[in-house]
C-alpha cells in the first residue's frame, strides 16, 4: 500500500481546472506538520493559495522541468500552490533547514497524492515577486520552496535508468513523462 503511494507521487506538471479548495489544503499542512523537525524547531510556515486570480499571477514566476524544452500552459496550470517559507531566525543550519523542508514538501505531496491531487516541487520561481503577490513579510520568513498543485493530465512512468543518462524526458504528443531510475543494486554500496 505504502509502495503503490510511493509509485503515484511523481512530479506533475499538467493539470485540469478542478479546485483542490482549503479543507485539501490544510490537510497536506497536517500531513506535513506531522513530519519530523530537527530539535522540533519546526521552523516552516506555509501559505496555502486556492484563488484562481492568484494562482494566475504566481504562474508566469515559475519555472518548469528545466531538462525539457516544455513548460504547461495556463490552461494547465496549478489550480492551487503552497508556499513553503522559514522563519528568518531558524536556529537550524542550512543543510539541516534543507532536511526540514524536504520531509514536509515530500508529506504534501504524498497527502495530495493520497487525496487524488499531484503536485510539484518548484524551486526555480521569482522568489520576490512571488513573495509580494502574497504578502509574505521578509523581514520575518524566507521564500524556499513552492509547491504547484492541482489534478494531475499528464501520465509519469518510470524507466530504468543508467549512471550514463538519468535526463526525464516527455513525449509532448501523450503528455507522458519518463523518468529514469537508478536500479536498486546500483544504490546500495555495501550489506553488512
Amino acid at each position: 500500500m505504502l509502495n503503490d503511494l510511493l509509485m503515484k507521487t511523481r512530479s506533475y506538471r499538467s493539470f485540469d481546472s478542478t479546485k483542490i479548495g482549503f479543507e485539501n489544503l490544510e490537510s497536506m499542512i497536517e500531513a506535513a506538520r506531522l513530519g519530523g523537525s530537527a530539535r522540533n524547531s519546526q521552523t516552516i510556515r506555509f501559505t496555502l493559495v486556492d484563488s484562481e486570480s492568484l494562482c494566475h499571477k504566481i504562474f508566469p514566476h515559475t519555472a518548469w522541468a528545466g531538462a525539457i524544452p516544455w513548460s504547461p500552459t495556463l490552461e494547465e496550470s496549478p489550480r492551487a500552490y503552497i508556499l513553503i517559507s522559514t522563519l528568518k531566525d531558524s536556529p537550524l543550519s542550512p543543510v539541516t533547514l534543507g532536511i526540514d523542508i524536504g520531509i514536509a514538501a515530500q508529506n504534501i505531496l504524498l497527502k495530495a497524492t493520497d487525496l487524488g491531487f499531484g503536485g510539484c516541487l518548484i524551486g526555480s520561481f521569482n522568489k520576490a515577486d512571488v513573495s509580494k503577490t502574497l504578502d509574505l513579510d521578509l523581514e520575518l520568513y524566507n521564500p524556499q520552496i513552492l509547491i504547484a498543485l492541482g489534478k494531475p493530465t499528464d501520465k509519469v512512468i518510470i524507466t530504468e535508468g543508467n549512471t550514463n543518462n538519468l535526463k526525464y524526458h516527455r513525449d509532448i504528443d501523450t503528455q507522458t513523462h519518463y523518468v529514469p531510475k537508478l536500479p536498486l543494486s546500483t544504490l546500495i554500496l555495501k550489506k553488512f
